[in-house]
C-alpha cells in the first residue's frame, strides 16, 4: 500500500505529529519512503519495530516519545528455555536454565506493561511449547503490540485461531534458508522447513499479521538467498520479512569471525531501502538499517529491554549482561538503575563492541554474566556520546524525561 492510504486512514496519526519537533518530522517523512506500510484488519503497519495504527499501543508510543520519556518502547521476554531444535545461531543457547509457572510469567508481563512498553515479544526457546501461551497473549492486551517469535513447531488452525481471538499483534515465524535442505539442517531436525511454511500458511488463514525472519550470515549474502527469502515471503503472501545480523553471542559464543563487515552490513540496509521502495511485496525489517547511526542506533538498555526465562533482565536479547531479576525486585526498580549506563542511544551495536570482553575462555560461561562483571563491562565501555540521527533530531530542543513506570 501507498503512503498516502494509511495516512488517510489515521486522522489522529497528524494529532500526534503536531507535538514532534518539526526538524524530527522532516526527517521521519523522508525516511517513510524507504518503508512498505501494509493494511491489515483495519489497522496500518509501518513495520513490527512500531505499533499498527490506529491502536491504543500507538498511542501510548507516540505520547512518550513527544514528552521525551525515557521508557523501553520494546521489552522481550523468553518465556521457556526449551525448544525442539539446536540451531547454531541461538543467542538464548547459554542462558540460565529454567522457566516461570503461569502466575510468575503473568506478573512479568504486567510489569512490562507497567513499566510503558509498547511492544512485547514473546520468544525462548520455542514459546508454543507452553501451554498457556494463549493466556499470556491475552494478559498483554491492547495496550501494547504483542509478537511471538516462533519456529512454527507445535502451531495448529484451533491455535491459531485463539492467537487472533486473544488480539496477537504479529506471529514472526524463522525461516533459515529457502532451500529446505539447507534451514533443516541448521535447525537440526528433518521436516521442519515443511512444518515452517505450513505455520506461515495457517496465521495468514487466521488473519494474523505475519512475518518471517532469518539471520543473514554471510554465507547467506555471498549465495543471494536474502533476496530468494524475500521473493519467498512475497509469494505466500506474507506480510514482513525481518532480517537480523548474527552476533557473536550465546550460540556463537566467541565466534568473532560471523560477524558482519560494515560493508555487508551497508549492503542489507541498502537491500531495506531498495525493496521497500518497490512497495510490493513483504515490508522488509532489516536491523541493519534502522539500528544503524542514520536511524535509531542501538537502543539496547535504552529503548529496548530483554527478560529470559528465569527473570534476569539485560539490555537486549543479544546482550548477556544481568543487572537484576524481577523475581528479586520490581522491573521498575531495575530499569531505573540501568539508567546509570544506558542513559542514550548509541551509535554502533552494545554488544559487538563488548562480544571479544565477555571472558568465554573454554567456553563453559553460563548467561547472562552477574551484575557485578555487568557492570564492570558498562563502565569500561562508556557510550561515546554521539547520538544516532534520528534522536539528534527529536532531542535538539528537550532534556529526555526518566520515567520508572508509564505516565
Amino acid at each position: 500500500m501507498r503512503i498516502r492510504d494509511w495516512m488517510s486512514l489515521s486522522p489522529e496519526f497528524f494529532r500526534h505529529l503536531m507535538n514532534m519537533p518539526l526538524s524530527h518530522m522532516w526527517y521521519m517523512a523522508k525516511r517513510l519512503r524507504y518503508e512498505n506500510p501494509h493494511r491489515h484488519n483495519n489497522q496500518v503497519y509501518i513495520n513490527t519495530f512500531f505499533p499498527p495504527v490506529p491502536s491504543t499501543a500507538f498511542d501510548k508510543f507516540f505520547n512518550s516519545v513527544a514528552k521525551k520519556k525515557w521508557v523501553p518502547f520494546s521489552i522481550y521476554f523468553a518465556v521457556t528455555d526449551q525448544c525442539p531444535y539446536k540451531c547454531p545461531h541461538c543467542s538464548y543457547g547459554l542462558h540460565t536454565k529454567g522457566r516461570m509457572d503461569t502466575n510468575g510469567a503473568l506478573d512479568v508481563i504486567a510489569q512490562i506493561k507497567s513499566l510503558g512498553a509498547t511492544i512485547i515479544g514473546i520468544t525462548g526457546g520455542e514459546p508454543l511449547l507452553r501451554q498457556d501461551i494463549v493466556e499470556l497473549v491475552e494478559s498483554i492486551g491492547d495496550e501494547s503490540s504483542s509478537i511471538i517469535f516462533t519456529t512454527g513447531y507445535n502451531l495448529d488452525e484451533q491455535l491459531c485461531s485463539k492467537f487472533f481471538r486473544a488480539g496477537l499483534g504479529c506471529l514472526a515465524i524463522g525461516i533459515e534458508s529457502p532451500d529446505g535442505g539447507e534451514h533443516d539442517k541448521t535447525r537440526g531436525v528433518e521436516g521442519s522447513f515443511q512444518l515452517a511454511l505450513r505455520a506461515i500458511q495457517m496465521s495468514l488463514e487466521a488473519g494474523i499479521y505475519t512475518a518471517i525472519s532469518t539471520v543473514a550470515t554471510r554465507e547467506k549474502l555471498l549465495k543471494g538467498q536474502v533476496q530468494q527469502l524475500a521473493e519467498l515471503a512475497t509469494k505466500y503472501g506474507v506480510h514482513e520479512f525481518r532480517i537480523l545480523e548474527p552476533i557473536p553471542t550465546g550460540g556463537l559464543q566467541g565466534r568473532q569471525e560471523e560477524s558482519l563487515s560494515a560493508e555487508e552490513s551497508k549492503r542489507l540496509a541498502d537491500f531495506h531501502k531498495q525493496w521497500n521502495r518497490k512497495k510490493k511485496g513483504p515490508a522488509v525489517v532489516c536491523f541493519s538499517y534502522l539500528e544503524s547511526d542514520e536511524m535509531f542506533g542501538c537502543g539496547a538498555g535504552f529503548h529496548h529491554l530483554f527478560v529470559d526465562a528465569v527473570g534476569n533482565v539485560c539490555p537486549c536479547d543479544l546482550t548477556p549482561l544481568s543487572f537484576g531479576n524481577v523475581t528479586e525486585e520490581p522491573l521498575s526498580e531495575i530499569w531505573a538503575r540501568m539508567s546509570q549506563w544506558f542513559d542514550r542511544p548509541r551509535c554502533g551495536c552494545f554488544i559487538k563492541e563488548i562480544c571479544n570482553k565477555l571472558g568465554w575462555g573454554d567456553g563453559a560461561v553460563v548467561l547472562p554474566l552477574s551484575e557485578d562483571q555487568s557492570i564492570e563491562l558498562c563502565n569500561a565501555h562508556r557510550r561515546n556520546g554521539k547520538l544516532p540521527r534520528i534522536y539528534k533530531t527529536l532531542y535538539r530542543t528537550k532534556k529526555i524525561r526518566h520515567c520508572s513506570k508509564s505516565s
